[in-house]
């Protein structure tokens, strides 16, 4: 290489080599601007792409460039070949050994007296844009680990900005979508403290939080339209230093419901008998546990793939099952082995619903412990974004909740059952007193007896209804399945509640139904469902009308209608005509009594006897309610019994 002052075209001087190599540890290579050729390289750009220097010098730069892009990116840069500063760009060169990667080269001018060269710094970007590729790995995972839990999550940096907030959080604040779309902080805020009931606590919390960074904070919410929220705040670190603040909502509105109920049940017991101590001890004990619920927050986040394996699992989780950290890093876990066998099918039920929609609905299953235990979990399954072999789920304990139900169910039968004896009693003397067997009493206290019978007959029903309703959820009734005439029963039921009818001055008319109606279930049962369903229309039914029972006769099956001219049934009442404590909520329907459990006992016992039950209802015209008997088997003598009833 010359080292005179006046190097020949296409050479370096030994200043410039110099220069080169003393101000860069990179790869660097020098050409010519004019032809592009090749006239120096390090040992660094020799090693980053294969070739010995010799085997490098004297080549066009398209040597080892492999991109289209770059002919333009040099175009370019000829119309202007010397320049202030660098040019930037990424590029493909090629190894010697044929493959490519991508590079990063800064491209600096000189000049020579009337020649021009580029000096080019690459660095190659292989690492750095695997590092990339793992942050946006992590942060799918974290979104979809946020968008997978029961709780709204949001997080703001520093200046109170919002980094990022899951669809939960949206949905349990009604955030309009503008809000979202702009990520406007303070009419966000401003939209949620409207939604409170009282919004100076939270208000006070956000300031102190402010003020105070490093705290944590803890506030149950009210919302104007009756729901409860726990709101708990806590600061965001990253390697000890403070980035910003996370909220955490919770919806707890059914368990303050329970919370109240609860407290509700507690007063009753204590103004029916101050004797009952081990009953309020019970509910005491419940009420704790119930708090100490709502005041949890238990849920267990995991990741796993189609076959079962769990690949991630939070602390929550591990303590739940019973296993160490470093167990579950050495070992990991087997979702399949985890949960009872009877589960799978509602496991391949989920894995179903994730393949075609990308999530699958809450169930609940049993999860065995380390210990052997089974313990009670409800379960949320969601797709990994950008994976279709993975998934995330939460996992909520709901051993407290099953307990809570245990001592409810307990407490509505001892209650029922301490009230069945003295209200017998009751209604024994009070109906021995209304006959006279006391002797003549006065007709003013007469009308007070009726009425006090009439009410311990009313209270009886409620006792009863309570009874049949926790038989029903709890397993307990047995019922007995006979080969019967639905006709005949009809007719038996209709008798049984003709005198009910007579007091509103209603009659019953039976004219359609077929010849032979033999029918299989339990015949005090559905005498039980007749009399609800009867009693129903009778007492919605105007004076002076008529209600008519009909059965029709179907493909294995009889069909019972019950028709009234009644008021029929609100429209915003109708998806909850069957629930328990369930009435309409007008005047005239309260006006007309009972206790709102005899259409859900009704709806149990039919379809537990395999039937079906129904209605169509318009307002101002009336109701019609019908349910579904199996036919029994038609016998050669069923016509002679026919003509017998």
């Amino acid at each position: 290489m010359p080292t005179d002052s006046n190097p020949a075209p296409g050479k370096l001087n030994a200043g410039l080599l110099k220069k080169m190599i003393d101000h860069s540890r990179e790869a660097v290579m020098v050409v010519d601007a004019a032809t592009l050729t090749l006239l120096n390289v390090n040992l660094n750009a020799c090693q980053m792409l294969g070739f010995l220097p010799e085997e490098l010098l004297g080549n066009a730069l398209s040597f080892v460039e492999c991109s289209l892009l770059d002919l333009f990116f040099w175009e370019e840069l000829a119309q202007e070949p010397l320049f202030e500063g660098t040019r930037i760009a990424e590029t493909e060169w090629m190894r010697s050994d044929g493959t490519s990667f991508q590079i990063e080269k800064r491209i600096a001018s000189y000049a020579e007296g009337d020649q021009h060269f580029w000096i080019i710094y690459a660095e190659d970007l292989t690492r750095r844009k695997a590092i990339e590729h793992q942050q946006l790995h992590l942060v799918s995972q974290l979104q979809s680990s946020l968008e997978s839990t029961a709780e709204g999550i949001l997080a703001v940096n520093l200046f109170g900005h919002v980094v990022n907030l899951n669809r939960r959080f949206a949905l349990m604040w009604n955030l309009p979508e503008e809000l979202l779309l702009e990520r406007k902080e303070n009419y966000m805020w401003e939209h949620i403290i409207a939604s409170l009931s009282d919004g100076s606590g939270l208000t006070a919390s956000l300031k102190k939080a402010h003020m105070e960074p490093h705290i944590e904070s803890e506030d149950v919410l009210a919302l104007r339209d009756g729901r409860y929220f726990i709101c708990v705040s806590k600061p965001e670190f990253v390697r000890d230093s403070l980035i910003g603040r996370v909220f955490s909502v919770r919806d707890i509105t059914t368990m303050k419901k329970i919370e109240t109920d609860l407290l509700a049940a507690r007063d009753i017991a204590e103004q029916a008998s101050l004797d009952k101590s081990r009953m309020l001890d019970a509910l005491i004990v419940s009420e704790s546990r119930m708090r100490r619920l709502v005041n949890s927050n238990l849920i267990g986040i995991m990741q796993g793939d189609l076959k079962g394996k769990i690949t991630e699992a939070n602390e929550v989780l591990l303590r739940l099952f019973g296993v160490a950290r470093e167990e579950f890093n050495r070992i990991g876990l087997n979702w399949l082995k985890l949960t009872t066998p009877e589960n799978h099918k509602t496991y391949e039920h989920a894995l179903n619903e994730l393949r075609m929609h990308g999530q699958a609905p809450p169930f609940e299953v049993e999860l065995i412990s380390k210990t052997g235990a089974q313990l009670p979990a409800m379960v949320g399954l969601a797709q990994l974004e950008g994976s279709h072999t993975e998934w995330v789920g939460f996992v909520l304990d709901l051993t407290k909740q099953r307990e809570s139900d245990r001592i409810k169910s307990d407490f509505i039968s001892m209650v029922s059952h301490e009230l069945r004896t003295p209200l017998t009693s009751i209604h024994g003397s009070l109906g021995l007193v209304e006959s006279g067997v006391c002797g003549e009493i006065p007709l003013n206290a007469m009308n007070l007896v009726k009425i006090a019978l009439k009410n311990s007959k009313r209270l009886g029903v409620l006792v009863n209804d309570l009874l049949d309703m926790e038989k029903l959820a709890n397993g307990k009734m047995v019922l007995n399945s006979e080969r019967f005439n639905l006709v005949a029963l009809t007719r038996q039921a209709m008798e049984a509640n003709l005198g009910y009818a007579q007091t509103f001055n209603v009659a019953f008319r039976f004219d359609e139904h077929p010849d032979h109606a033999w029918a299989m279930g339990d015949t005090n049962r559905l005498m039980q469902v007749f009399a609800n369903l009867l009693s129903n229309a009778i007492k919605f039914s105007k004076d002076g009308d008529c209600v008519e029972i009909k059965v029709l006769e179907g493909a294995g099956v009889f069909r019972v209608e019950i028709k009234d001219r009644g008021p029929g049934i609100p429209v915003a009442f109708l998806d909850r005509i069957f629930k328990k404590f369930a009435q309409a909520d007008d005047g005239d329907t309260r006006r007309q009594g009972g206790t709102g459990l005899g259409l859900n006992i009704t709806q149990n016992l039919v379809e537990k006897m395999g039937g079906e039950i129904g209605f169509e209802s318009e307002v101002g015209v009336g109701s019609v309610f019908w349910f579904t008997v199996v036919a029994g088997v038609q016998r050669r003598d069923d016509r002679v019994r026919d003509n017998e009833v």
